[in-house]
C-alpha cells in the first residue's frame, strides 16, 4: 500500500516495550508480499495474508521467515445473502471504466502477444485471468471467527476487482473485531450507482462506521492516443493522464471526543497500536494527539514522554540531533522560522534570487523523496524482480 513511512522510531520502541502483546494484520490481496512497514513490528506481528493466486502464495510461503505470518490461497467474497449482494443485482464491480482506451492496456496486450509467460511473469504483468486461481471461496470475517481471531488492528484490501464487496462483508466486523485502520484501493472513475467500487462509495461506507480519511494517493494513467512515460519498468501508472486509482487510508480518529464511547472499550494495547498505525503512515502528528489524549491510560505501559520524543524525531526526518517533543513545541509556539517555507513565487519580470533558487531545489528534493517512498511501498515495486526475469526471458536488455 502506498503512503507508508521509511522512518518510524516509535514502532521499534513499542515493539520492545510491548513484547507480550500482538499487532494483527489482515492483508487481502497479498500478491508481492505484505508491506515492509509491518515487518518493523518484529515478533509482535501476526498476519493473515490472503490471495487466490496459488503460485504466488506458494512462493511467499517458501520465502517467509517470520513465524507470525500465515498465507492462505483463497478467493475472498461476499455471501450471496448479504444485503449489498442483493443491491448489486448482478452488476459488475464498476462502470464507465476507461481501461481499454488506456496506454497500459495496449502495452499489456503487446506483451501478451510476445509468447508464453510464466506464473511470475503473469503476476508482474497483472494477467490474473490467465493464472491458476484457488477454488476455495471464503467470507473473511467468518474465516477469522473460525480461526479464533477476535481482534484485528489493520485491514488491507487490494484485489483489483471485488474490493468494495469484501469491504461490505466487514460491515459489522469492523466493530466486533475492533479494527482501527483500513487501507483499500479505490477507483476515481465510475457512475453514481451506490454499488460501484468508487472512492465516493468507499468514503461514505467508512465514515458511516466511525472512520475518517487520513491518506489518499492518486495514480495517473495516460490514454493510448498519446501515451505518457510509465513510472516503472513495466506498464503501469504514468507521468500524466487521468486519475484512475489510488490507495485510501481510513483510521479511527480517537483524538476526537466524538469517539469516546468506542475508545473507552479498547484495551490500552489497541491505543498503542493506533499510535503505531498513524506513525507508520507518516502521521506522527496524529499519533502524538492520541498519546497526549490517553496519556493517563498509556503511562502504565510505556514512557509517554519518550514516545512523544520519538514522534517528534520522526517529524524532523532523521535529524542528527532532533529536538525533543517539548523543544519542538516551544519552537512552534515561538513562531520559529523552521516552520515556514520561503515563497518561490516571483513577481513578473523579476529575476530569480539565490535564496529562491535554493528553496525551489529543496522543494523538488522533498518531492523526489516522497515519490521514492511511494514507489518503494507499491505492489509494482514488490513485483519488479519477476518483471526483470520476464524481460530477460524475452532477450531484452535492462534499458529496453
Amino acid at each position: 500500500m502506498e503512503g507508508t513511512a521509511s522512518y518510524v522510531p516509535v514502532v521499534g520502541y513499542l515493539c520492545k516495550t510491548l513484547r507480550d502483546s500482538e499487532f494483527m494484520l489482515v492483508d487481502i490481496g497479498c500478491s508481492g508480499g505484505i508491506d515492509s512497514i509491518w515487518r518493523s513490528f518484529g515478533p509482535r506481528l501476526r498476519a493473515l495474508a490472503i490471495d487466490p493466486n496459488i503460485a504466488e502464495i506458494e512462493r511467499l510461503k517458501g520465502a517467509e521467515t517470520h513465524p507470525g505470518i500465515r498465507y492462505l490461497a483463497a478467493l475472498a467474497a461476499l455471501p450471496t445473502s448479504h444485503p449489498f449482494a442483493r443491491q448489486k443485482e448482478g452488476r459488475g464491480h464498476w462502470s464507465r471504466s476507461p481501461w481499454e482506451r488506456l496506454s497500459v492496456a495496449k502495452s499489456l496486450e503487446i506483451i501478451r502477444s510476445a509468447g508464453q509467460m510464466s506464473a511470475a511473469e503473469m503476476t508482474a504483468a497483472n494477467f490474473w485471468a490467465a493464472m491458476k486461481l484457488a477454488e476455495d471461496v471464503i467470507v473473511v470475517p467468518d474465516h477469522l471467527l473460525k480461526e479464533g481471531i477476535s481482534s484485528v488492528d489493520f485491514l488491507k484490501i487490494d484485489v483489483d476487482g471485488a474490493d468494495f464487496d469484501i469491504l461490505n462483508s466487514f460491515d459489522r466486523a469492523l466493530d466486533t473485531l475492533a479494527v482501527i485502520g483500513v487501507g483499500i484501493e479505490v477507483n476515481y472513475f465510475g457512475s453514481a450507482s451506490d454499488a460501484d467500487h468508487t472512492f465516493h462509495n468507499v468514503d461514505r461506507f467508512m465514515k458511516a462506521r466511525g472512520f475518517e480519511l487520513f491518506g489518499l494517493t492518486v495514480r495517473h494513467y495516460s490514454a493510448a492516443t498519446l501515451p505518457s512515460r510509465y513510472l516503472w519498468t513495466l506498464p503501469a501508472h504514468s507521468e500524466f493522464g487521468r486519475p484512475l486509482q489510488g490507495d485510501a487510508l481510513y483510521i479511527r480518529d480517537l483524538g476526537s471526543h466524538e469517539y469516546d464511547e468506542f475508545s473507552a472499550r479498547l484495551p490500552v494495547t489497541k491505543l498503542l497500536n493506533l499510535i503505531c498505525i498513524f506513525a507508520s503512515f507518516n502521521l506522527p502528528d496524529c499519533a502524538a494527539e492520541v498519546a497526549l489524549r490517553f496519556a493517563d491510560r498509556l503511562g502504565s505501559f510505556c514512557d509517554v514522554d519518550r514516545m512523544l520524543d520519538l514522534l517528534a524525531a520522526q517529524a524532523q526526518g532523521r535529524a542528527e540531533t532532533p529536538l525533543s517533543y517539548r523543544e519542538y513545541i516551544q519552537r512552534f509556539e515561538s513562531h520559529d522560522p523552521m516552520f515556514f517555507t520561503q515563497s518561490t513565487s516571483l513577481p513578473i519580470g523579476d529575476a530569480a534570487t539565490p535564496s529562491n533558487e535554493l528553496a525551489e531545489v529543496q522543494r523538488q528534493l522533498q518531492h523526489a523523496r516522497e515519490r521514492i517512498i511511494a514507489m518503494e511501498s507499491s505492489k509494482f515495486w514488490k513485483l519488479r524482480q519477476a518483471w526483470f526475469l520476464f524481460k530477460r526471458g524475452l532477450g531484452l536488455g535492462a534499458n529496453q
